[in-house]
């Protein structure tokens, strides 16, 4: 018992890396690495695939919360980082080997895929014991979490969108900030676009300073095809439809701002003072070499950690025609429980609280995420820093919850990357995803998704 006992006093985040002789000591079967799974009823093994330390913060204080209001549970947590929303590599293969966890955090858009592959617990038994459950969430967040009707993923966090600009590098620029306040309403992408000729900086022909990238962080295709009105999916004829006018106008809007700020310039820029791999207080926003930014309320923990005297504001993201509405699009994660887990009651368990009241208020106030749990959302404690973010969230939408998500993510990010590169044309690229996606489709019609959705507060 003297190996357990020491696993159990090891951090949370330890215990899955026990040492070889401790292993020894235990059982045969630990000589190919120490189990991530366990017959108590009432240890639960969790995955999570975001691990930044902001993030593992929030885990630690929900999974100590949860312990505290449930003696005699442990939650073991494992961080599972992905390369990209569309990687589940280690989610299929232990599914497959009948390894998985008990609880697995997925990027909340991909679940209806991973549900009609069927590597995920359908959820809707549990749900069916808590009468009322859903009317607790964002109806977005639920829906986005359903497949077929039915609960695969069960909501945490969600987000908004916004334009964050550094004050002080329109000040240098002669630019007074308070034309970008909130107050006048969403700029347009080409009047930030006639800012950058007075923000852009270069030496010896390569960018120093950018005023916007409009492509980059979260001012990706999802952004400017969701502004378009962009539905993806055409419930009639159980196909996408990615040449549809919406779509196609916002990689023809994206190639054209490639073209004038030279995509390739800006590529060598983004790769001297944002390489890949770059930890997290380094980005061309908080090290003041950007004036403007698209991006998430999420972004705004790693500011007040990392930049926290950066004078910036926040104001509507830009729309492509003045007078346009304020628009903004949500995502978010959900809690999901793999196939054949070991404890998928207790994986239910540790669901209830992390995804409650309690556990969201948690992670919406260690990292700055909005919570998904609608009362939570008018406690001045948690969205604290966030308001502009939680009050966008009334005129949100969000992407629709296809069982091609996480290939069709993929798909259209490389079909970004070569317009903007000018290596094919926004049809020749569109054309190129469905071609790739639309055979994974088929296998699951007939089947319909709700109309775009706005967050129901």
């Amino acid at each position: 018992m003297t190996g357990l006992m020491g696993l159990r006093r090891m951090p949370r985040r330890l215990r899955f890396g026990c040492a070889v002789l401790v292993c020894l000591s235990l059982v045969v079967s630990a000589l190919t690495g120490c189990a991530t799974r366990s017959s108590d009823p009432k240890v639960i093994t969790y995955w999570t695939t975001i691990t930044d330390p902001i993030t593992m913060k929030a885990w630690d204080q929900i999974i100590a919360g949860f312990e505290k209001a449930n003696p005699g549970y442990r939650v073991n947590l494992l961080p599972k980082p992905t390369i990209g929303t569309g990687d589940a590599t280690d989610l299929i293969t232990a599914v497959r080997g009948h390894t998985g966890p008990d609880v697995y955090l997925v990027d909340r858009f991909t679940t209806a895929q991973y549900a009609a592959t069927g590597i995920l617990t359908d959820l809707q038994p549990y749900v069916n014991k808590s009468p009322g459950m859903s009317s607790n969430y964002l109806k977005f967040a639920w829906d986005e979490g359903a497949y077929r009707g039915d609960s695969y993923g069960i909501p945490n966090d969600s987000d908004s969108r916004a334009l964050f600009y550094n004050k002080t590098l329109l000040r240098k620029a002669g630019i007074n900030p308070d034309i970008l306040s909130p107050t006048h309403g969403p700029p347009t992408v080409s009047e930030l676009m006639k800012l950058n000729a007075k923000l852009n900086r270069t030496k010896n022909g390569a960018y120093t300073q950018i005023g916007l990238i409009p492509w980059l962080t979260q001012g990706f295709w999802s952004t400017w095809t969701l502004e378009n009105g962009a539905t993806f999916f055409d419930n009639k004829t159980c196909s996408l439809d990615l040449l549809s006018k919406p779509i196609v106008d916002a990689f023809t809007e994206e190639a054209a701002w490639a073209k004038e700020l030279n995509y390739s310039k800006v590529a060598a820029f983004i790769a001297t003072y944002q390489p890949p791999g770059a930890p997290p207080n380094q980005s061309i926003f908080l090290d003041s070499n950007e004036a403007m930014s698209i991006d998430g309320n999420f972004s705004i923990a790693s500011l007040q950690q990392y930049k926290p005297d950066l004078d910036y504001g926040v104001t509507y993201l830009p729309v492509l025609k003045k007078g346009d509405p304020p628009f903004t699009w949500s995502g978010g994660f959900a809690y999901v429980i793999p196939k054949y887990a070991a404890n998928p009651d207790g994986g239910w368990k540790f669901i209830q609280y992390a995804s409650g009241p309690q556990g969201q208020k948690i992670y919406a106030t260690v990292t700055k995420h909005l919570p998904t749990y609608k009362s939570l959302l008018d406690d001045p404690a948690v969205t604290k820093d966030q308001k502009f973010f939680a009050d966008a969230l009334k005129y949100s939408t969000s992407r629709p919850p296809l069982p091609v998500n996480a290939q069709m993510q993929n798909a259209m990010s490389n079909a970004e990357t070569a317009v903007l590169s000018g290596a094919a044309t926004p049809r020749q690229a569109l054309q190129s995803v469905e071609k790739q996606t639309e055979p994974n489709l088929e296998q699951y019609c007939p089947f319909t998704i709700p109309k775009p959705p706005t967050a129901d507060r």
